[in-house]
């Protein structure tokens, strides 16, 4: 018969993420958090391909609760090392995929780097997008704006 080893022996069901030189420990989520993000998961990945979906939208306090719940201990470690708020988000993001999905998710997420702003409606911006490296963008013109200029691009 097979003997089974501790599991406390062999498995680290925390999620290590370093900043600033420092590693935070995200601890695992509880079962009630767990299925909460797979729900919200599920909810996002329909509403991307979209099915009208019945879910709470995330407002500016339910998106903290949700980074606070998501990151645990590790929040509050953050919160007190004063990290800024874009690295906590990030942060909470990479949590959350790992929580809903897998580690191998996460880190694709936490190695492309934290999405640019979007620039106001209007407002002109130099910062590149995660497909630009030049900083540049090319804009093609629609068919329907290539018909209306007799095929001509400028």
């Amino acid at each position: 018969m097979a003997q089974f080893r501790d599991l406390d022996e062999f498995f680290d069901d925390s999620l290590p993420l370093p900043i600033g030189g420092k590693t935070y420990r995200v601890p695992p989520a509880d079962a009630e958090t767990g299925l909460f993000c797979q729900r919200l998961m599920t909810a996002g990945i329909a509403a991307a391909n979209g099915t009208q979906v019945d879910a709470a939208q995330l407002d500016d306090q339910g998106e903290t609760d949700l980074y606070r719940r998501v990151l645990g201990t590790a929040y509050d470690e953050m919160i007190a090392d004063r990290v800024s708020w874009p690295r906590i988000k990030h942060a909470g993001i990479t949590a959350f995929l790992w929580i809903a999905g897998d580690t191998d998710t996460a880190a694709k997420y936490w190695d492309a780097g934290p999405e640019p702003d979007a620039p106001e409606t209007g407002a002109a911006t130099s910062t590149p997008s995660r497909g630009s490296t030049s900083g540049t963008s090319r804009t093609r013109p629609t068919k329907a704006a290539a018909k209306r200029s007799g095929g001509k691009t400028s």
